[in-house]
């Protein structure tokens, strides 16, 4: 008891913390929610590693800062289809509504129907939400880019050596870590010794990123039959499309919690009773 070990991966908008911030951050989520859904005298948290890779990982050219008025989009044709497929496929965009002056219509100039793909997502899920998942998207295309291979190649070895250097038997992953840990897994660059899987607002369930991770038709999310995969997810993170990922992987396991404002939170994932239940029976095994 109280010796299991948790390798958490990221997503992107880590730039401003390192590897120590996020463990001691992520730690204390799941202290907290061990203690409100367990007890006050439940087993402590298991030990935290978050392998960061805020510094490699290729900042994606359609992330726009909070002061940013307007961007032009700059993708060749494979890149502006990959998001216009996942965007149109997460929510389909009404082409006779126009949004108001002074909105995202306005941010990229260049796509009128990427900017209306952009604008459905902010009617489903309030404002800004369409640029926060383009930012997503382009971090993943990013990821699967030929040209920042070697970028990639870090990230999973970053991972990978967390992993082995803490014998971790339990992987934590949010957003695009969700992605970059399946890929891993896919790969057979995880370690036999990982048993559990805890997904948090994943977006695995896009269809252009089964597409980047090659998966045969019908897709089907799958790993090795030793893991167990918990899935969490608040409908309303515009992350996960509202989607769970059970219907692509008959093994997974998802459970709908509420992040209050704000729907994409690590931490407030990490708050959520599933995820307190799964990690304390580890803990107590």
């Amino acid at each position: 008891m109280g010796d299991l070990q948790v390798v958490g991966v990221h997503g992107i908008r880590q730039r401003d913390t390192n590897e120590v911030k996020l463990a001691e951050d992520w730690s204390q989520a799941l202290s907290r929610s061990i203690a409100m859904h367990i007890g006050a005298n439940a087993a402590a948290a298991p030990g935290m590693t978050t392998p960061y890779y805020g510094d490699v990982f290729p900042r994606g050219r359609l992330q726009l800062g909070d002061d940013e008025e307007a961007a032009e989009l700059e993708a060749d044709g494979d890149e502006e289809e990959f998001f216009l497929r996942a965007l149109e496929a997460h929510t389909p965009p009404d082409v006779a509504w126009q949004p108001p002056a002074g909105t995202l219509g306005k941010v990229l100039r260049t796509s009128p129907r990427l900017t209306a793909a952009l604008a459905a997502i902010d009617r489903r899920f309030g404002p800004r939400a369409g640029q926060a998942v383009l930012s997503r998207l382009s971090e993943v295309q990013g990821y699967f880019s030929d040209k920042h291979k070697d970028k990639a190649d870090e990230v999973r070895d970053r991972v990978l050596q967390s992993i082995k250097q803490t014998g971790a038997t339990l992987i934590i992953a949010h957003s695009l870590g969700s992605v970059v840990v399946y890929d891993m897994f896919r790969r057979g660059q995880i370690p036999a010794s990982v048993n559990q899987l805890i997904t948090c607002g994943s977006p695995l369930a896009w269809l252009p990123i089964h597409r980047k991770l090659r998966l045969e038709k019908p897709a089907t999310l799958q790993l090795p039959t030793h893991v167990a995969w918990l899935n969490v997810l608040d409908p309303y993170d515009p992350i996960t499309a509202g989607l769970g990922l059970a219907a692509l992987a008959p093994d997974v396991t998802d459970e709908v919690v509420d992040n209050q404002d704000d729907p994409h939170s690590a931490e407030l994932y990490l708050e959520q009773r599933p995820v307190a239940l799964t990690v304390h029976a580890r803990i107590t095994r």
